[in-house]
């Protein structure tokens, strides 16, 4: 935006800015925020425009900025912090078009990146994709452990032992008992109970949740017991 070179004094904060209906034709918006004055109109009336309220109200010469809709938008693409805070803070004085308005909503929505609103808002989607992360983690650990426990209640239930299959503490023991050598080998028993005192320690926070390569190792030897435990007769 266009600045008009005098040296006057800063705006009063309580300036008030008086339109003639003329102005307020050729005018799109006006606003004020810290000192300073902001314009925007139709590109052949910056250089007017700038003269007129730098003479009529004794401004600054970095007091005034006029400039189109055209340059507003620049600013805002190459996330100019100053012009976004002085629209989401200043004081509006003219506004028929709404653009001030919209502006505002979009900026307290953190839409127009360079606000602490934009900031805000990315730290909440960030930690929202973390919590959807954490969530889809728990759930792949959960399959884990089901797929698993089913698996080793399978296999003792074909030994005749449905009657121990339904307390998952003492699965691993008893496979070792009753299933290694006669169809499973120690490392298919070693995998369900590694699998199983994982689940239950996490379920009583007792350690943290796997991270994804432990998940996908996890998985894995779930697959190869599970594999194992089909192979039974």
């Amino acid at each position: 935006m266009k600045k008009k070179n005098k040296k006057n004094s800063d705006i009063a904060p309580s300036l008030k800015i008086t339109l003639t209906p003329q102005l307020e034709h050729i005018i799109k918006s006006i606003w004020i925020h810290e000192g300073n004055l902001y314009v925007i109109c139709v590109s052949k009336h910056i250089v007017q425009l700038t003269k007129h309220f730098s003479q009529k109200y004794h401004l600054h010469d970095k007091r005034v900025h006029v400039g189109t809709i055209e340059d507003l938008i620049k600013e805002i693409i190459n996330h100019n912090t100053r012009v976004l805070i002085s629209i989401r803070d200043g004081r509006v004085v003219h506004d028929p078009i709404h653009l001030l308005h919209s502006l505002k909503i979009n900026i307290q929505k953190g839409l127009l990146v360079g606000t602490k609103e934009a900031i805000l808002k990315k730290f909440m989607l960030i930690k929202d994709y973390i919590k959807e992360i954490e969530s889809t983690k728990e759930q792949v650990f959960d399959n884990i452990y089901v797929s698993t426990i089913e698996a080793a209640q399978t296999a003792l239930v074909i030994k005749g032992k449905n009657n121990i299959a339904l307390i998952p503490r003492l699965i691993p023991d008893v496979l070792r008992e009753t299933m290694l050598g006669k169809g499973l080998e120690k490392t298919h028993i070693e995998y369900a109970s590694e699998i199983i005192l994982k689940y239950k320690a996490y379920e009583h926070k007792k350690c943290p949740l796997p991270e994804g390569k432990r998940l996908d190792e996890l998985a894995r030897k779930a697959g190869l017991f599970r594999d194992a435990v089909k192979k039974l007769r």
